[in-house]
């Protein structure tokens, strides 16, 4: 008697979204502490970034990308993605600021 296909894995992470799922929610977790000092960033522009990350800058992205041990590309691309992506369940006129 054939046996049956053994069952398919569970997936084990979905990859991160948004620039915050990155920094918050990725392969490492950092205290508020250690952003600040690796990013070289004040807790306030942090959030501000996790708020609209198309106002990082390049030299932002590169540090975040050394912090995260990731291409730049990979960043850069899920920056875009959430930048392009339409603003979905915001009423006509608004913005995520």
């Amino acid at each position: 008697m054939p046996s049956s296909p053994p069952p398919q894995p569970a997936p084990t992470q979905v990859p991160p979204r948004s620039f915050r799922d990155l920094l918050r929610h990725g392969r490492y977790t950092f205290t508020e502490r250690e952003l600040m000092e690796h990013l070289r960033m004040t807790y306030r522009t942090i959030k501000q970034r996790e708020a609209d990350p198309s106002t990082l800058t390049i030299a932002e992205l590169l540090r975040v990308a050394d912090l995260l041990n990731e291409p730049v590309q990979d960043i850069i691309a899920v920056v875009l993605a959430e930048v392009q992506a339409p603003a979905a369940g915001l009423p006509a006129g608004t913005s995520r600021t």
